[in-house]
């Protein structure tokens, strides 16, 4: 009874912990990322208010209204600025009143307002939570490929490259075969993608536990090997009269359906143009099925095992190199499932355009997530919210959207940090849990 209480209270640590550690990333990256805004995001200008806080200080009228008439224009950059004040106002008044005008020149974006655009605009309604989804859809799968094979001790940064191999494999059977319907279509469809993405996967796998070769090494080479290749084959089967790299357009039968179509005839007003579609319930179902598949079944119990201690998983009649090779070819043809949303559900041919990047992002989902299936679609979302939003700031603020990718950087340092620092709390509360 004494051991069970215990066992619940350290699961009960455990897990706070699990949900502490990302959290404290998250709040620690975006403070970082309010100080590089104002720090770093300035521009000049002259308003009533500047004019009026310049008076105040004692900067005579003449030069006020020599400014005026560079009033409401603004400039990125304090030298363009104050080159044009000193050609407004002569180099005599410059030297004296210059430092002072462009002190209260100055204009900072601030954090706040920026991040409410980021937020507004992905979740203030149903158009923006579908484009979140939709962006967050890939991701899960990108993701799961990295946090599966983390569970076999093994660092799958490959998805990038198997993510495109199955998603041209998809593309090139919804090309290929189109006098099939769709109930025979799109799963061939599916099964192919995911078949090229598991041998792309299963590669590195075979490599680590027959030759020792470490998988970062051939997953990072593979990477660019899939890219290359898949670049020329999109070349291949490029339509003569497009100047566009892309593939042929797959059959119509082979295209999943936008949400938008189902919800609209019910009554749900949902945008026709959001890109949305039916590939985020296959990324719930998956999500349910590694689930299942880590905690409940034989083959993820000996992939956990492997992970945990593989010397400990041998002895125990665990074949480890048959493991490794699973969970590489597990995570590839997780990887390649983005090709559904975004060939089947999204552009309906293949283009690396579309593609780029996610396989690298999934990394980060997997970390900020922490290697589980619920914590990946956690990650997913919030990358998704980041992505969508950072369009908006483009719009309506000076911060470039690129702010997003600093942000993204800067929650991965912090998980790290913040990871350590957790299992340092997590052993010195199980060690008092042990002692009592």
């Amino acid at each position: 009874m004494v051991r069970q209480v215990r066992g619940r209270h350290l699961f009960f640590h455990k897990t706070f912990m699990g949900v502490f550690a990302p959290t404290i990333a998250i709040i620690l990256a975006f403070t970082a990322g309010a100080l590089i805004i104002l720090v770093f995001v300035t521009s000049y200008g002259l308003t009533d208010a500047t004019f009026e806080n310049l008076a105040k200080k004692g900067v005579p009228a003449e030069v006020l209204d020599n400014l005026q008439e560079i009033k409401g224009e603004e400039y990125p950059e304090r030298a363009a600025f104050e080159q044009q004040v000193k050609s407004k106002i002569g180099d005599l008044n410059y030297r004296y009143h210059g430092a002072m005008i462009s002190k209260y020149a100055l204009r900072r974006e601030n954090p706040i307002y920026v991040y409410n655009e980021i937020f507004k605009a992905a979740l203030k309604d149903r158009n923006g939570w579908g484009n979140v989804l939709y962006r967050a859809t890939p991701l899960i799968f990108t993701g799961l490929a990295v946090a599966f094979a983390f569970q076999c001790g093994l660092f799958n940064i490959g998805g990038e490259g198997q993510m495109v191999i199955g998603g041209f494999a998809i593309a090139w059977v919804g090309f290929t075969f189109t006098s099939l319907p769709p109930i025979f279509l799109i799963p061939l469809c599916i099964f192919a993608g995911v078949l090229a993405g598991a041998v792309w996967g299963g590669i590195p796998g075979y490599l680590k536990a027959k030759r020792g070769v470490h998988e970062v090494v051939t997953t990072i080479m593979m990477n660019w090997i899939a890219i290359a290749l898949i670049q020329y084959l999109t070349m291949a089967y490029k339509p003569p009269d497009s100047w566009i790299p892309h593939t042929y357009k797959i059959a119509k039968s082979a295209q999943l359906s936008r949400l938008a179509d189902y919800l609209n005839p019910l009554g749900v007003a949902f945008p026709k143009s959001n890109l949305l579609n039916t590939a985020v319930f296959l990324a719930i179902a998956v999500v349910f099925f590694i689930s299942y598949l880590l905690k409940r079944t034989k083959i993820g119990y000996e992939v956990r095992a492997v992970g945990f201690n593989p010397t400990a998983a041998e002895c125990a009649g665990i074949n480890v190199a048959k493991n490794t090779v699973l969970a590489m070819a597990i995570g590839g043809a997780l990887a390649a499932l983005a090709g559904v949303n975004q060939v089947l559900g999204y552009k309906y041919r293949f283009r690396y355009g579309i593609f780029e990047g996610l396989g690298f992002d999934g990394i980060g989902v997997a970390f900020i997530g922490k290697n589980s299936p619920l914590g990946v679609v956690l990650a997913a979302l919030l990358f998704g919210i980041l992505d969508h939003g950072g369009l908006a700031i483009d719009v309506s603020t000076k911060v470039p959207r690129e702010i997003v990718l600093v942000l993204k950087a800067v929650i991965l340092i912090f998980v790290v940090i913040s990871s350590e620092m957790t299992k340092r709390i997590f052993n010195l509360i199980q060690k008092k849990i042990e002692a009592s």
